[in-house]
């Protein structure tokens, strides 16, 4: 987690797109711990933790968030999912995921 001056927690994410993955994409990226995700900027990384919370958004364009670590607001990663990825999935990446352990490899976009 970053702390803004103000002592205001930001939290890192990873934009998910094609290579989200659930063990099914062979990559050499490296596996980095949930917590140090802010030093990775710019590379593609793999992490795995449980998926403690879910959420999608509201409004034209649905964002799936997933909360890696511990539930909102306490997570320690949250992935986003947006709507034009979502139908490389075969389920609902909010309900499947909740509450299992996973491997997700992405972009440090954040």
């Amino acid at each position: 987690m970053k702390t803004s001056k103000n002592s205001t927690p930001t939290f890192a994410c990873l934009f998910v797109g094609i290579v989200l993955s659930l063990n099914t994409t062979k990559t050499t990226a490296q596996t980095i711990p949930t917590d140090s995700v802010i030093n990775y900027i710019g590379k593609t990384v793999k992490v795995c933790d449980k998926v403690y919370g879910t959420h999608v958004s509201k409004g034209e364009k649905k964002v799936t968030s997933l909360n890696l670590g511990a539930d909102f607001p306490s997570q320690k990663l949250t992935v986003v999912i947006f709507e034009s990825d979502l139908s490389k999935f075969s389920y609902k990446p909010e309900i499947f995921l909740k509450d299992k352990n996973v491997g997700i490899i992405a972009k440090n976009s954040w």
